[in-house]
């Protein structure tokens, strides 16, 4: 059995750092005080898995004067590509700063908000779970500075064998929801059933989904439920960590 998590909303709650890092992002680049609700309306309600991203998607809502909703409409053909984003700039005549310096710029808030960051995944669970499977591993957009400090606050680095983050990424297309980085994973990884991964956006979904098609294979999504993803229709779902184990040994029992 081999169990591949995602980092963010699943394994450590982030609300209290990347997303207030998202808000002072578009609030340096724009000099306005934004509502981070509506930051967060535009980043999971357009599935943007990439927070720098979410970031350059909130500074073109702030900038453009729009109201949300109006916002939403005209930036939808815009919202899946980096590169269609820095398009809409161009097209709504929209100033955005150079990625670089916006990416500096979110990772120096990020450094800020960090110690605020909770583990969702209790070590009781994850020590269970290293017990059943195989291979635990580790599908994440963080860059590998972010997850490594995170995984040496909570102690995590014991429980997983193998580790995609975003620096293994060669270019932004290739992030989820692309089948890239699971395949990546699998070519460190002999792949052998079952096999589960545990994520909590759509863009996790689709990088399962498109794993699938593309390799012909059955990995098992399972959705970490929160308020953001009730939208995402899925076999297998849970909303507390231990409930893990119950779907993991139902899978055992329907093998038998």
């Amino acid at each position: 059995m081999i169990i591949i998590f995602d980092v963010d909303g699943v394994l450590i709650d982030v609300t209290k750092s990347y997303h207030y890092s998202i808000k002072d992002t578009v609030d340096f680049f724009t000099g306005k005080n934004a509502n981070k609700e509506d930051l967060l309306d535009i980043k999971f309600g357009f599935n943007i898995n990439n927070d720098w991203d979410a970031s350059i998607a909130g500074i073109l809502f702030v900038k453009s004067g729009l109201e949300l909703n109006e916002f939403k409409k005209v930036f939808e053909p815009y919202s899946q590509s980096l590169e269609k984003m820095y398009k809409f700039s161009k097209d709504l005549g929209i100033d955005l700063p150079d990625y670089q310096e916006l990416v500096d710029k979110f990772e120096e808030f990020y450094h800020k908000h960090r110690e605020r960051e909770e583990l969702i995944f209790p070590h009781d669970v994850l020590e269970r779970m290293k017990k059943k499977a195989d291979i635990l591993g580790v599908i994440t957009g963080r860059p590998y500075d972010d997850l490594d400090y995170s995984f040496k606050k909570f102690d995590l680095y014991r429980y997983f064998d193998y580790i995609i983050t975003e620096d293994d990424i060669p270019e932004p297309d290739l992030r989820k929801p692309s089948s890239y980085p699971m395949k990546l994973f699998f070519n460190k990884v002999s792949y052998d059933n079952p096999v589960f991964y545990i994520g909590d956006t759509n863009a996790d979904y689709k990088m399962v989904e498109n794993y699938n098609k593309e390799e012909e294979k059955n990995v098992r999504f399972i959705l970490y439920r929160n308020k953001h993803n009730s939208g995402i229709k899925t076999e297998y779902s849970i909303s507390a960590p231990d409930q893990i184990c119950d779907i993991l040994n139902s899978y055992d029992y329907a093998q038998d």
